[in-house]
């Protein structure tokens, strides 16, 4: 094939497709072209073999499919498991202190990570000055529940 008057062959196109969507990969940090760059490697190859034009596309696709299936969610739970809670899900599992009377149907207040927060209780009723932890966050208030005592 000749494209503006430079004689390309199967492969190097393949491989030129391959460049430019790790480009677009690098632009776009979505975890998706990468794997299509991989499948394009793979056609490059096919074609450097000899493989029909048909070949070449079965194999770019195949290629593509299992990097975007099978390596796709471990690179991305890599690069996500660095992660920090943000404020309110940080908030989740700490101990805090019961500042009023709480119950499922009275909410009160609890002191959780230096902060006022409206909590509620949907196992009872918890005293005032009673130490809880944070079991779920909805919406401002907080679920709390009374904190179990260790033995040793």
């Amino acid at each position: 094939m000749t494209i503006m008057g430079i004689a390309l062959n199967a492969a190097t196109i393949w491989l030129i497709a391959a460049a430019l969507l790790f480009v677009i990969e690098a632009f776009t940090l979505g975890l998706t072209t990468v794997w299509f760059g991989g499948g394009a490697i793979g056609a490059a190859i096919a074609a450097m073999l000899g493989a029909s034009v048909l070949t070449q596309v079965i194999v770019f696709m195949a290629v593509s499919i299992l990097l975007l299936i099978f390596t796709r969610p471990i690179v991305k739970s890599r690069l996500n498991s660095r992660t920090e809670k943000t404020n309110i899900e940080a908030v989740i599992g700490q101990e805090g202190i019961a500042e009023t009377d709480i119950s499922e149907y009275k909410p009160g207040q609890v002191r959780a990570d230096g902060k006022m927060w409206t909590a509620v209780c949907p196992s009872g009723t918890i005293p005032r000055g009673t130490v809880v932890t944070v079991v779920s966050i909805k919406g401002v208030t907080l679920t709390v529940e009374e904190k179990k005592e260790e033995r040793v």
